[in-house]
């Protein structure tokens, strides 16, 4: 009887060892993979065995890596396909990847357990690791809004999902603003009105405690939509049916392009292109029609700049009024009106 209790002792011991062993095991998966290096397209793990196959009698079956990304719900779903790796394969490289973007790399694999001669194959397991790709050249940075009367401009740029940015403005060769956007692809400063500036923005991660930073963007253009001040004779119609209009100049830009209409929204022609040394136009006829003085008009300017095979534009926010004689500013395009 004693003989029998101390095999029965000696069994429970030996299974208690496997438990430990096997809780081990699945304590270490979390560092069988770990981000070894990275490109804006292209992310190279390191692959450690030796973290999921610990213990005397394990082996490991086979393994897996697979990549994924997350989707609606936060759920992770596979971009690539799972690939079978060798037994001894120490890194892998996913390629054809976004810029600036986080994924997941997972591991699914299978473990044998040997003990007295006899093999038995364990449930699969598997284990995860975030990974980020280099952050790219920022692109698409344009001019948002120019707020006029408050003396701020607004700019954004494409966003790179897993990316914070920093950004840098001028006027002529003189900086004048800097900022940061960790949340989101925006940024905004102080300006003066009818001048010109450029910003340029990079973006950058942190990864594995190191900061990585992409290129940064092309230049930008910034400048205001040309006002047509409420002021008499800003717009003005002749006894021969012309319209005269005039508008503040900004320095630096390429040219002007005039709008007229009858309506606020909608019904808006391009009327006359403007050079920049100019800051005022004569127009003859609004489609075949001419001006008529006791008519109301509605009219706007934009402002563009070209550089390369690049035109930037003040963009549309509001237009001037002309009603028998008088100028009215008003916030046509933004819902505002007034």
């Amino acid at each position: 009887m004693k003989a029998k209790k101390v095999t029965q002792i000696l069994a429970t011991l030996v299974f208690a060892l496997v438990m430990a062993v096997s809780v081990s095991t699945t304590s270490k998966a979390a560092y069988a993979i770990t981000q070894a290096a990275q490109t804006p397209d292209s992310i190279t793990v390191a692959l450690d065995k030796t973290a999921i196959v610990s213990g005397s009698g394990y082996a490991l079956a086979n393994w897996t890596i697979t990549l994924q990304k997350q989707g609606e719900n936060y759920s992770w779903v596979d971009v690539q396909p799972a690939v079978a790796l060798d037994p001894n394969a120490t890194t892998y490289t996913f390629v054809g990847l976004a810029p600036g973007a986080k994924y997941q790399a997972r591991i699914d694999y299978t473990l044998t357990y040997t003990y007295r001669g006899k093999t038995e194959t364990k449930a699969p397991r598997n284990s995860t690791q975030y990974i980020y790709t280099a952050p790219g050249k920022v692109t698409g940075v344009n001019q948002s809004k120019w707020w006029y009367y408050i003396e701020s401009v607004d700019f954004a740029w494409d966003n790179q999902d897993a990316c914070k940015y920093e950004w840098v403005a001028f006027q002529g060769k003189k900086q004048v603003a800097n900022g940061a956007d960790v949340y989101g692809n925006s940024g905004s400063f102080k300006i003066k009105n009818n001048k010109l500036y450029t910003v340029q923005v990079r973006a950058y991660e942190d990864i594995n405690g190191v900061r990585v930073y992409g290129d940064w963007s092309d230049t930008a253009y910034l400048f205001t939509q040309p006002m047509i001040e409420r002021k008499t004779g800003n717009i003005s119609v002749d006894g021969s049916g012309k319209m005269h209009i005039k508008w503040g100049k900004i320095s630096g830009v390429s040219g002007y392009e005039v709008y007229v209409s009858t309506k606020e929204k909608s019904g808006y022609k391009r009327v006359a292109k403007v050079k920049a040394k100019k800051g005022s136009v004569t127009v003859k006829k609004l489609g075949k029609k001419k001006f008529k003085k006791n008519k109301t008009y509605f009219v706007y300017v934009v402002a563009k700049k070209k550089v390369g095979g690049i035109t930037y534009t003040s963009g549309r926010h509001y237009s001037t009024m002309y009603k028998k004689g008088s100028n009215t500013v008003r916030w046509s395009f933004d819902g505002t009106g007034k």
